[in-house]
C-alpha cells in the first residue's frame, strides 16, 4: 500500500511539472497595439459594405461626393489586396487622407453610438493604410541608401 501511494504521488508530481512547463512555454509575447485590437476595429471582412450602407442611409449628400468615392476605393482596394495600396500615387494618397478627414467629420456630426463606432473603424483603417505607405516609403529610402 505504501508503494502505491509513493507511485501515485510520483506520477502526480511528474504530471504537474509537465503541465507547468507547457504553460510557461505558451505565453503570448505579442505586445503590439494591433494584438489588442479585434478584427472588428477596422473596415475589413465585409464591414466596409455595411459602412457604405450606413453612409447611404444617414449621410446621403456626402455619398455623391468624390471624396467619398476616393475613400471607399482605397478601402476596397485594401480589403481585396492590402499590398496593392502600395502602388497608389502620392497625389491619390493625399486625396485619400483628405477624404478620410471628411468622412470623420461627417460621422462626428451624427452624434450617435453607431456613428462613433464607424468613426473609430474608419479612423483605424485610414491609420493602418497610412502606416503601410509610411513603412513602404521608409523601406524604399533605406534600400536607396545602400
Amino acid at each position: 500500500m505504501k508503494s502505491r501511494v509513493i507511485f501515485a504521488s510520483l506520477v502526480l508530481g511528474l504530471g504537474l511539472m509537465t503541465f507547468k512547463a507547457d504553460a510557461a512555454t505558451t505565453t503570448n509575447t505579442d505586445d503590439s497595439p494591433a494584438a489588442t485590437k479585434p478584427a472588428s476595429a477596422m473596415l475589413v471582412n465585409g464591414s466596409e459594405k455595411q459602412f457604405a450602407s450606413y453612409f447611404e442611409q444617414h449621410v446621403t449628400k456626402f455619398v455623391r461626393n468624390t471624396n467619398w468615392q476616393n475613400f471607399m476605393s482605397v478601402v476596397s482596394l485594401y480589403n481585396q489586396n492590402p499590398a496593392a495600396v502600395l502602388t497608389i500615387s502620392p497625389a491619390d494618397r493625399a486625396k485619400f487622407n483628405e477624404a478620410a478627414a471628411q468622412v470623420n467629420n461627417q460621422l462626428a456630426k451624427q452624434h450617435n453610438a453607431e456613428a462613433s463606432r464607424w468613426m473609430g473603424q474608419a479612423n483605424h483603417t485610414a491609420r493602418m493604410i497610412n502606416f503601410l505607405w509610411d513603412l513602404n516609403q521608409s523601406l524604399s529610402e533605406h534600400s536607396d541608401i545602400q
